[in-house]
């Protein structure tokens, strides 16, 4: 396994944003239905590919939201990918560069359908808010993580 840090518009970051948008357009249609999309604006996205013999296969993202709050963006581990620890080691590189650059919190956001991701989220320090109704998309629920980077 290799890993790279590339910035949003790099194809292989593209690649898998468009795998993990197909992947929650099967988990929920509705998404697709309203135009949901996570391949538009990642040129403000700084991140990481997670490569196997140079086939991407993972990927996560940092957006700036403030000078002390960043929101953690296109997590993504391919299917056959899942279960080795790989988004573990993701969060781990995204987290060193978010303190590095001087951020405190980390953000994101799950939808609550997504149940291993929640978990994982959990596992990795995240704290959760009450699930809250999305405005945009058909009131699909989502939950809202946040995560101290001083430590």
């Amino acid at each position: 396994m290799e890993i790279a840090k590339v910035n949003g518009s790099h194809k292989d970051f593209f690649y898998l944003s468009q795998k993990l948008e197909e992947f929650q357009f099967n988990l929920m249609p509705v998404l697709k239905e309203k135009g949901y999309s996570l391949t538009e604006n990642l040129h403000d996205i700084i991140g990481y590919v997670l490569y196997d013999n140079e086939k991407p296969v993972g990927s996560i993202g940092l957006k700036k939201i403030s000078d002390a709050n960043c929101e953690i963006v296109r997590v993504y581990v391919c299917d056959e990918y899942r279960g080795n620890g790989y988004a573990t080691i993701l969060f781990e590189k995204i987290e060193t560069l978010a303190k590095n650059m001087g951020y405190k919190n980390a953000e994101m956001v799950a939808w609550s359908k997504s149940e291993s991701a929640i978990k994982l989220y959990k596992k990795l320090g995240y704290v959760s808010t009450e699930e809250k109704d999305s405005e945009w998309f058909a009131g699909l629920k989502y939950i809202e993580f946040l995560k101290s980077l001083e430590n």
